[in-house]
């Protein structure tokens, strides 16, 4: 009555494996969301910068991107709140802009130079996190 050492996929339970796939799911999420706000970004600083003309499309693309980078990033009490009012932003933006056909050079630099402005917090001032390392036990051979 030998009983074989179970296999490595038989000691998972099941849940587990939805929260690998929904750390994929956030992993993705925080993907496009950064990918979208950098896509918007840039053209508004290109806008900015030139002194074209800038539709609703990148401030909507932007906005987002926001939404989606807040939804995958931030586990605080205050996630929901953030969204809303990147969402409020983008809605409010859009409409204003579609209104009068082009965006003004303040809504543009607002946007850039405010996006500057929060990055530059978050990499100066903000309190940095500890690293989480993993620690694996030893191999057994």
């Amino acid at each position: 009555m030998d009983e074989q050492p179970k296999q490595p996929d038989e000691q998972r339970p099941g849940h587990e494996e939805d929260t690998e796939g929904e750390r994929h799911i956030i992993a993705l999420t925080r993907f496009v969301g950064f990918i979208m706000m950098v896509l918007g970004w840039l053209q508004l600083l290109l806008a900015v910068s030139s002194g074209s003309e800038a539709t609703s499309f990148p401030f909507v693309i932007f906005f987002i991107g926001v939404v989606l980078f807040v939804f995958g990033t931030v586990t605080a009490w205050y996630k929901f709140p953030l969204m809303a009012a990147a969402t409020l932003t983008g809605l409010a933006l859009h409409y204003h802009i579609s209104s009068i056909g082009s965006a003004t050079r303040w809504e543009k630099a607002m946007v850039v130079y405010g996006t500057i402005a929060v990055v530059a917090y978050f990499i100066l001032i903000a309190k940095k996190q500890p690293v989480r390392r993993i620690n694996l036990p030893p191999s057994q051979e």
